[in-house]
C-alpha cells in the first residue's frame, strides 16, 4: 500500500509540473489564433489578438449592411510591439491584410476567417472567436 501511495503522490507531482508548450509555426503557415492568446511564429515573431468587434449582419437576418469584424491585434519580435486593426468584411469576399514594420522588417499579416458567424440568438463572447491568420516575410 505504501509503495502505491508513493507511485500515486509521484505520478500527481509529474503532471502538475509539465509546462504547455506553444508550437513554433512556420512563416506563410496558418494560425488558429482566440483572443488574448499569443501564437508564435519562426524568428520569435509572436501575434496576439487583444479585441474583437464584431457587427456582421447575423445568419438569417436581412440587413441592409453586410458588416465586418475588427480584429485587434499585436505583432511583436524581440521587444519590439506594433499594435494594430485588421478589418475582415462578412462575405469573405477577400482576405484582411496589412503590412506591418517591426525594426527592418516587414511582415504581412492576413486573416483569412473569422468564427463563429452571428446567430441572431445572441451575442459570442470574446474567448469563443476563432480567428485564422497567416503571417510570412513582406
Amino acid at each position: 500500500m505504501k509503495n502505491i501511495t508513493i507511485a500515486l503522490f509521484l505520478a500527481l507531482v509529474a503532471c502538475t509540473k509539465a509546462e504547455t508548450v506553444t508550437p513554433v509555426v512556420v512563416f506563410g503557415n496558418k494560425l488558429e489564433a482566440t483572443y488574448n492568446t499569443e501564437g508564435e511564429y519562426q524568428q520569435n515573431v509572436k501575434v496576439k489578438i487583444t479585441n474583437i468587434e464584431d457587427s456582421r449582419c447575423p445568419k438569417s437576418v436581412t440587413c441592409v449592411w453586410q458588416g465586418s469584424v475588427k480584429v485587434y491585434l499585436t505583432l511583436s519580435q524581440s521587444g519590439i510591439a506594433k499594435d494594430f486593426v485588421l478589418e475582415f468584411l462578412a462575405d469573405n469576399s477577400k482576405p484582411a491584410t496589412m503590412t506591418v514594420t517591426l525594426g527592418n522588417q516587414k511582415y504581412l499579416v492576413e486573416i483569412a476567417d473569422v468564427l463563429p458567424y452571428p446567430q441572431n440568438s445572441g451575442e459570442i463572447k470574446l474567448k469563443d472567436y476563432k480567428v485564422t491568420l497567416t503571417v510570412k516575410n513582406a
